[in-house]
């Protein structure tokens, strides 16, 4: 039997990623698939897209393939002094990435869909309802969701104050089991309907993993047969 496996956010730290694929049994008819945010704050942001590109690893959007899409179009439009606005990690990315590296980007799904699981890099909000085309704000959503406060309604990252639940917590399954990234968690989110694989590779944590049997025949994702593997962080890279 077949499986999809489900890489959490990448950052760049190709090393791990490639360490993490040697751990985990693979086999020729596997599903493999990047959660988002494989690009910014690692050392090899397009190297890592290079290499999924190569190994046939599917990719979603994450809210640092959308930064670099804009960053990319801002430099295009602003040149050199757009530039010193930028992180060093950010600067190389522009001046590396290509014209057609963008254009690959720009084509990516916002999720993906394997029967009864659904793969985003954000979250699914009481109100998101997920189809082929997405409005702004559906998208802005499910690349960027986490706390909720008491209206369920998303509120800023740097927000100590107020916070009600993770979106997660009161996700109620509607769009299928979901595999998410985005938040760093020391160690895999698990709710009833979906788990959060971000372990914070980048930020000397670990690199992790899900994989989950897919029976073809019944159309069906086996999520309680579920398997979470990781890999330590070679080093803390954000610093």
């Amino acid at each position: 039997m077949k499986n999809i496996i489900v890489y959490g956010d990448i950052h760049g730290c190709l090393d791990e990623l490639k360490k993490l694929r040697k751990k985990i049994a693979l086999s020729p008819d596997d599903i493999e698939v990047s959660v988002g945010d494989f690009f910014n704050k690692g050392p090899h942001s397009v190297e890592t897209l290079h290499y999924l590109l190569d190994e046939n690893i599917k990719m979603i959007l994450g809210n640092n393939e959308v930064k670099v899409l804009k960053m990319y179009r801002r430099y295009k439009k602003d040149g050199k002094k757009y530039l010193k606005t930028l992180r060093d990690f950010e600067k190389n990315t522009v001046l590396t990435v290509t014209e057609t590296e963008i254009s690959y980007l720009k084509n990516l799904p916002y999720f993906l869909r394997f029967y009864n699981l659904t793969i985003v890099h954000g979250g699914i909000l009481p109100n998101t309802k997920l189809s082929e085309k997405l409005d702004k704000n559906t998208k802005k959503d499910v690349t960027l969701a986490r706390y909720l406060n008491k209206d369920l309604e998303t509120i800023p990252w740097n927000d100590i104050e107020g916070r009600y639940k993770f979106w997660s917590e009161v996700y109620d399954g509607r769009e299928g089991f979901v595999i998410y990234g985005h938040q760093p968690f020391d160690k895999p989110k698990i709710d009833e309907f979906s788990i959060g694989i971000d372990t914070g590779c980048v930020y000397d944590g670990k690199l992790t993993a899900i994989k989950i049997p897919i029976d073809d025949e019944a159309k069906k994702v086996l999520i309680d047969e579920y398997e979470l593997i990781s890999v330590k962080a070679m080093k803390n890279y954000w610093k």
